[in-house]
């Protein structure tokens, strides 16, 4: 008889990792009124769901993680909208499916550094035209860009450092 065994510590952890983060992103709003910095405008969600994804190691967690951290955060403070939450999580699907596909075909822990940098900004730029795509069909063209191109850019070019650079630093432990 087959049965399925459960590894309780490791989904303890897991469950721990997950609400943790989604507690965070609950109140980033919050700190960003409260500092009067403009915090959205580095994708704040986007470091939460790379901070899971090297924390908790597995595809099903990271698209668990891609759906909820936008939709918690609408319920919980209303931010984002729920036609933009939608975006978003289109966004944070692309980057999960493309990355892990890349890392899976391409064995990434292996590879030089700037292999999991260029792997990480191409599925961050898939994303981002998912979500551009997505917003101009289910909001304004008018309002199409809020954040300007070079924030985003170098919001982008810093999380993929930043993501690759503490993966390799947990993966060498």
């Amino acid at each position: 008889m087959n049965t399925l065994t459960c590894n309780k510590p490791a989904l303890l952890r897991t469950a721990l990792v997950d609400i943790t983060l989604l507690a965070v992103v609950s109140l980033i709003p919050t700190l960003s009124h409260l500092t009067a910095l403009p915090l959205y405008q580095i994708n704040p969600m986007m470091l939460v769901l790379l901070s899971g994804m090297l924390l908790v190691r597995g595809r099903a967690n990271a698209i668990l993680l891609a759906v909820l951290l936008p939709v918690v955060s609408m319920v919980a403070v209303g931010m984002p909208t729920p036609l933009k939450a939608l975006c978003m999580v289109a966004e944070m699907l692309t980057v999960v499916s493309i990355f892990t596909l890349m890392e899976r075909n391409w064995n990434l822990d292996r590879k030089p550094f700037v292999a999991c940098f260029g792997s990480l900004l191409a599925a961050m730029l898939c994303g981002k035209a998912v979500y551009y795509a997505l917003k101009a069909l289910l909001l304004s063209p008018a309002v199409l860009v809020s954040t300007p191109v070079a924030t985003q850019v170098l919001a982008m070019l810093g999380t993929a450092l930043l993501f690759c650079f503490c993966g390799r630093m947990l993966s060498r432990r």
